[in-house]
């Protein structure tokens, strides 16, 4: 991760540790993939889902 954050990845990081802290342990992964799949922190797209069928 860069050193310069943007707002976003900030507030998604704030959120995360409050999440931790409230021990909502979904919405601390919840943050890890928003902030994983964002496009400052990431040179290749997200991977697509297989899908259903």
């Amino acid at each position: 991760m860069s050193a310069a954050k943007c707002a976003e990845c900030a507030r998604l990081e704030r959120e995360r540790e409050a999440a931790r802290a409230a021990r909502d342990m979904s919405r601390v992964t919840d943050c890890n993939v928003l902030i994983k799949r964002h496009p400052d922190h990431s040179k290749q797209p997200a991977p697509a889902g297989r899908g259903r069928g």
